[in-house]
């Protein structure tokens, strides 16, 4: 799809020769005025670039340009001015943070080639902010699952903790395991093994409310904290959990395979000074749940509730 270019300024010849010079290039948007140009930002954009001469109905060119900085803050900004004095071109580069500052007269292919330049400074800024997204979902996302990763689910996880204290609001954590787990890499291999650990994820996630945090802790073992959830409603939940993944098997390459999870339930208790302390009783509620068996959920008791 091509970019869009905003040009505003009143001399229509110009316009006019702009349009035929860049053919389709580029789509083409003209406006007259500094009020229109600012209504299509904020209506019809994004714009790549804008160019604006300095001399129009209204909003001067540089006060435009200031402006799109709030509305349009990614669009490549050009001045177009028959003025040619410094003072002019260092208000336009400091209020309007301008890309690119031309005087007229000049040829149709220096702002053509000036509009290409701002069209690809666009571009690498996109590029960029998709890069730095992706870079951030890497460090958060657990690549396996898709899910929270250990250092993302504590960090949210920290808040959460924060503001049961202050307000004085149940919270209460899990940590799941997957039974016998060593046993699917060992017999099934390794991609079965990540297959498993998928279909899991995604049968947990799928019944949790949004609000609740789910993070992989490591290997085979996930950690979930229920918000405005006490332990009696928790176990409920981990009753349902465990169910929801022992009722059909997981289909891998190597085969469908039945799984059964066990996990450990601890709620937040008023002695409670961190987050990994009640993650640290419901990781012995969990040891207990497999040495009860397995496929079950156990809760751990708190002395000070």
């Amino acid at each position: 799809m091509p970019q869009k270019i905003l040009i505003v300024g009143d001399d229509e010849l110009f316009l006019k020769g702009l349009s035929l010079a860049f053919g389709g290039d580029y789509e083409l948007s003209t406006v007259a005025d500094g009020e229109t140009a600012l209504s299509m930002l904020e209506h019809d954009g994004p714009f790549a670039v804008i160019v604006s001469d300095m001399q129009m109905p209204g909003l001067s060119g540089i006060d435009l340009l200031r402006r799109a900085t709030t509305e349009s803050p990614d669009t490549v900004r050009i001045l177009l001015t028959g003025y040619s004095d410094e003072d002019t071109a260092v208000r336009g580069i400091n209020e309007g943070r301008i890309f690119r500052y031309l005087t007229k007269p000049c040829s149709m292919e220096i702002v053509r080639a000036a509009i290409a330049d701002a069209a690809e400074e666009f571009g690498l800024a996109e590029e960029r902010a998709r890069l730095e997204v992706e870079l951030e979902n890497c460090a958060y996302t657990d690549e396996l699952t898709g899910i929270d990763n250990r250092r993302r689910f504590f960090e949210k996880g920290q808040e959460e903790y924060a503001r049961a204290q202050r307000y004085e609001r149940p919270l209460t954590t899990m940590m799941l395991d997957l039974d016998h787990f060593k046993r699917v890499n060992d017999t099934h291999g390794h991609a079965a093994g990540d297959a498993v650990i998928r279909e899991v994820s995604r049968r947990i996630a799928s019944r949790l409310r949004e609000q609740d945090l789910f993070g992989r802790y490591g290997g085979e073992e996930f950690s979930i904290l229920l918000i405005e959830v006490g332990a009696q409603r928790a176990e409920l939940v981990a009753r349902r959990l465990c169910r929801a993944i022992a009722e059909a098997p997981v289909d891998t390459g190597a085969g469908p395979l039945e799984i059964t999870i066990s996990i450990g339930v601890a709620e937040l208790a008023r002695t409670d000074t961190s987050l990994a302390q009640v993650l640290a009783r419901a990781d012995e509620a969990l040891y207990q749940a497999k040495a009860g068996g397995r496929n079950r959920a156990e809760t751990a008791i708190s002395n000070a509730t």
